[in-house]
């Protein structure tokens, strides 16, 4: 790829990683309980019960159709039944991950409502392939399906007015192309890359970062959330209905499948009902 570069130095990216807001306390209490394989619920339910705002969301949440059931949830203990640890602890850092409106994310071919649309569709997608049981995802998965792209609002900051017109202008002449590796040419480094710095300033699993880290790289057959989230992804992109990827992308879908024994009739089977989930979600992450 033939492109003139103005590559973002390791440097530059760390600095502006370190520079994101730090996560709410909440949200960081409710990491670090679910960061624990042998965590008390009772924990959870005390953390989120100080924090009246997200107490009233999860309610919300959990009395919505998609989750609501005869007996309505009166209590957090409830929505935590109802909803799951892996979408709560989404949630949480929902309130730092979704993108400023003033952000401008044309050059990856977005608008802030659509790249926060594909995130939650992702989350989605995330909670099908948990709710079958085709591996053990661990209680990140549905963090890692939200925060997956959150590279681009950290490579937003760096792409210069010639960036723009450059990075826009080349990926529209050439759909043959993952964006990612536009990124990597022009830039030196990709959002996966930069998305597992903001993760790493989180203090997030190492399994979540790994995941955000390596979403568009080749399957690694034992990392199960990376095959999950890569599964995600495309779903997320199946399901906007974008059917134009790069070949490279395929290989990488294929694999992630073939290594969580995911049949093409399961595939679509999670695409369907992760898309009937996705209105709930889009209210709760709203």
């Amino acid at each position: 790829m033939n492109v003139h570069q103005q590559p973002v130095s390791a440097a530059e990216l760390a600095k502006s990683a370190r520079s994101h807001p730090p996560l709410p306390r909440t949200t960081s209490q409710i990491i670090l309980i679910l960061g624990d394989p042998l965590f008390d619920v009772q924990d959870l339910i005390k953390v989120i019960t100080l924090d009246p705002t997200l107490t009233a969301n999860l309610l919300r949440a959990a009395n919505s159709a998609s989750y609501c059931t005869a007996r309505p949830a009166a209590s957090v203990g409830d929505a935590v039944v109802r909803l799951g640890t892996g979408t709560i602890m989404a949630y949480a850092l929902s309130v730092s991950a979704r993108p400023q409106p003033e952000v401008d994310l044309s050059p990856f071919g977005l608008t802030t409502e659509e790249y926060w649309r594909h995130c939650i569709a992702s989350v989605a997608a995330a909670e099908e392939l948990k709710s079958r049981g085709l591996a053990r995802f661990g209680s990140g998965f549905s963090a890692a399906a939200l925060l997956h792209d959150i590279g681009k609002l950290l490579l937003a900051q760096h792409l210069t007015p010639e960036h723009l017109g450059q990075f826009t202008a080349f990926c529209g002449n050439h759909p043959g192309h993952r964006t990612i590796d536009v990124e990597n040419a022009f830039l030196g480094v990709n959002h996966a890359i930069a998305g597992a710095l903001v993760a790493e300033n989180w203090n997030l699993p190492k399994d979540i970062v790994e995941a955000i880290r390596n979403h568009h790289d080749a399957s690694k057959w034992n990392a199960h959330m990376c095959n999950g989230v890569i599964l995600a992804n495309q779903i997320a992109i199946d399901n906007a209905g974008y059917s134009d990827f790069a070949f490279r992308d395929s290989e990488i879908v294929a694999d992630a499948m073939l290594a969580l024994s995911v049949e093409d009739e399961t595939y679509q089977a999670v695409a369907t009902a992760s898309n009937e989930r996705l209105d709930t979600l889009l209210e709760l992450f709203s």
